[in-house]
């Protein structure tokens, strides 16, 4: 009896999980319906406007009002969201349009700013992907991005700094950086590096106002500034060669120094940087495997010498590298016979790889 209890309770399980799915494949249905609607609506709206504004017309006040309305609501947001993935990019008439719709943008930024985080964080997502080119007159609008990146949601935080790197000025960015630091969700030091990268404004001016406060922020905050700094100018070879030979610095910002010399060649980083690739404690690996790799940049006898020594390293990342380096410096053959001669199994299997891997390379691009 008790088996046959089981076995009815297994089978209505089964029934109500087939009734939900089938209720919930109807919901989402209906629900994909009315988006649809939506989007109609909204795409002929815009499509008037655009119409108008081809022929020399300004947006119409109703058409600012529509939007002031209508885009409060986030499911509304959504359906605009889906019209402008189609919307036509680039053109004087779509550009005109996002520039007439600025107030109403403003507007609805202030009010999604008071929502909770994951609608602050979805309209500060539409920013950051439609609304922010750098004619816009937006300083009102920088303003509420900051205290869209003071709130403790990464999505929120990480989209409204996107916004930021397309129309911010170099302090806003510089304070946004200093908000997020400040804050309690952390943000990876890749993400700000490679945001950072997309810039578009004067990218001379946003490095010369970070550097003047870099010691203000966390280590994290700290390498990604060094990072970006790394990709974008080899004018502060002097500032980083300071960092590089200070030792009371985080390891990794001075890790972050030496890679700088490896992009940039600065001739009064060469004695340190052969120090570092000849160091042999094992805890200090690191410095090593990063200095032979960044010794690419500087040619010369004492430098071909100190990576074949490298090739010794008990290291494997550091054998590596110095095999890259050689390869860079197009060294030799006959300048690795004693290598390749040698007892040294790994140091020998290492230059041999990388040998036999240019080979192949310069074969394919004879062919």
């Amino acid at each position: 009896m008790q088996v046959e209890y089981m076995i009815y309770a297994y089978g209505a399980i089964c029934i109500s999980l087939i009734v939900f799915n089938i209720i919930y494949n109807l919901s989402l249905r209906r629900s994909e319906s009315r988006m649809e609607r939506r989007c109609r609506r909204i795409r002929a709206e815009m499509d008037e406007q655009l119409d108008r504004l081809s022929r020399g017309q300004p947006v119409d006040e109703k058409h600012l009002d529509y939007l002031s309305g209508k885009l409060k609501r986030v499911k509304n947001l959504i359906a605009f969201d889906r019209v402008l993935q189609s919307f036509p990019r680039g053109d004087e008439v779509s550009e005109a349009y996002f520039q007439q719709i600025q107030p109403i943008v403003l507007h609805l930024a202030a009010i999604y700013c008071g929502r909770e985080a994951m609608q602050a964080a979805y309209f500060s997502y539409l920013l950051s992907r439609y609304m922010t080119t750098r004619q816009m007159p937006v300083d009102s609008l920088e303003e509420i991005l900051l205290d869209y990146v003071r709130k403790d949601n990464l999505y929120c935080r990480v989209n409204s700094l996107e916004a930021l790197y397309a129309i911010g000025t170099p302090m806003s960015i510089v304070r946004a950086l200093e908000i997020q630091d400040a804050g309690s969700v952390f943000v990876h030091e890749k993400i700000l590096t490679e945001g950072l990268l997309t810039y578009t404004g004067n990218h001379d001016e946003l490095i010369r106002l970070l550097w003047t406060r870099l010691d203000s922020f966390s280590v994290s905050t700290e390498l990604a500034i060094l990072n970006y700094i790394r990709f974008k100018t080899g004018n502060y070879a002097s500032e980083m060669f300071t960092i590089m030979m200070d030792q009371s610095r985080n390891k990794e910002l001075r890790l972050s120094a030496i890679r700088y010399f490896g992009k940039y060649a600065y001739k009064p980083a060469l004695a340190p940087l052969l120090a570092f690739a000849a160091e042999k404690d094992p805890a200090q690996w690191e410095y090593a495997a990063i200095s032979v790799s960044s010794l690419a940049r500087y040619p010369g006898p004492e430098v071909v010498q100190q990576l074949k020594e490298a090739l010794h390293s008990s290291n494997w990342y550091v054998r590596y590298n110095a095999s890259l380096s050689l390869e860079a410096l197009n060294v030799d053959y006959s300048e690795l016979i004693d290598v390749v001669a040698g007892n040294d199994r790994y140091a020998r299997e290492m230059m041999m790889y990388r040998l036999e891997n240019r080979a192949v390379q310069e074969g394919g691009a004879a062919t």
